[in-house]
């Protein structure tokens, strides 16, 4: 099975680096262009239309996964058991329903509303996947009286999570590179614990991810637009779903806490920009250059260092999350205190920075 993830990763990276150039040229030719405004840090009028590269590649790797292997498994402790090709037509209609959003968006400029309900409804259309092949999403609540809360917070982390990533993209390269950095420890974690397909899944979206970085960082030749940040950020949401995050004879409740780590990065994004926006009395669903990239550039780092401290902490969250499987109660507890005081005085040094360049 290593043979067949390797080749998801292989096969949708070659995929997306010969279809981007062609995706940058079809954007010329119809003026499919994003250009400078107040909000954006790029200065270049720069071609859009990535996102379609990224999702078609993706999809080649699965439909290669669905000719060349028949029996790759989810894995004897799967919360969430459904055959390969079950698992392969919901990331595709999942991934493309979420594409198709995200290219109406970049083309209608979509109020937030509508874009909520899209993500909505396409996160509900996975659902019927769900009741349809027979499974549930139970995230530990089975046999509680709260399991009726397991499907309106899977509906909820998955529209989250979509829109997390969306903002994440907001520097050359951001989305880009901490999908392919998230969507590879998700890769890791699955093929060591025996899920293969979702292992699949996820090496399929790390290379489309990474193929894109290479014309993609800054200086960006080609953007992603809301059509690339949508389609990664829901399936990073639904690999979070369907993985398997602890061995079995671990203490499998922690397993809801490996996905918040290995996406810190977006969720902390996103939780730092609402709380700026409160803090400062803005609009929370106006846009803004408020992001973790932003900030950084602020107070004084380059574009790409920027990025790359980012990457950096992602990368540095995603081992932790491989490390969470083999603690016991109290290391994991320990684990979660050093997560949060990185974090902490991530915050911290941006603040301050930020405080003495304005008074500087």
């Amino acid at each position: 099975m290593i043979l067949a993830v390797a080749s998801a990763f292989l096969v949708s990276m070659v995929i997306v680096m010969l279809l981007t150039p062609l995706a940058r040229r079809a954007a010329l030719k119809t003026d499919f262009i994003d250009r400078p405004g107040l909000r954006k840090k790029h200065v270049a009028a720069t071609p859009l239309l990535g996102g379609a590269a990224i999702f078609l590649a993706f999809a080649g790797a699965i439909v290669l996964g669905l000719v060349a292997w028949h029996n790759i498994s989810e894995g004897r402790v799967s919360d969430t058991p459904l055959s390969w090709t079950s698992l392969a037509v919901l990331v595709l209609v999942g991934s493309g329903l979420m594409t198709v959003a995200g290219l109406l968006d970049d083309i209608l400029g979509l109020s937030p509303a509508v874009k909520l309900l899209m993500q909505t409804l396409a996160a509900i259309a996975v659902g019927f996947i769900f009741l349809w092949k027979g499974t549930q999403v139970r995230l530990f609540l089975t046999g509680s009286g709260l399991s009726w809360l397991a499907a309106p917070v899977t509906l909820i982390w998955l529209v989250g999570i979509t829109n997390s990533v969306n903002l994440l993209d907001h520097a050359d390269g951001l989305a880009a590179g901490v999908s392919a950095i998230a969507a590879g420890i998700f890769a890791v974690i699955n093929l060591l614990y025996g899920n293969y397909a979702v292992a699949f899944v996820s090496a399929a979206l790390t290379g489309a991810a990474l193929g894109f970085l290479v014309f993609n960082f800054n200086p960006a030749s080609i953007f992603m637009g809301d059509c690339g940040s949508n389609m990664l950020g829901f399936m990073l949401g639904v690999i979070a779903v369907l993985g398997v995050y602890t061995p079995e004879g671990s203490i499998r409740q922690l397993a809801v806490f490996t996905p918040i780590l290995v996406l810190a990065i977006p969720l902390v994004d996103t939780l730092f920009v609402l709380i700026y926006r409160m803090r400062h009395r803005l609009p929370l669903l106006s846009p803004d250059r408020n992001h973790l990239a932003h900030r950084l550039m602020r107070i004084g780092l380059s574009h790409r260092e920027s990025v790359m401290i980012v990457y950096l902490i992602g990368l540095l969250m995603g081992v932790l999350a491989l490390l969470l499987p083999t603690l016991n109660l109290l290391q994991a507890v320990l684990l979660f205190v050093h997560a949060a005081g990185v974090i902490a005085l991530f915050s911290f040094f941006i603040h301050k920075g930020e405080n003495r360049k304005s008074s500087g």
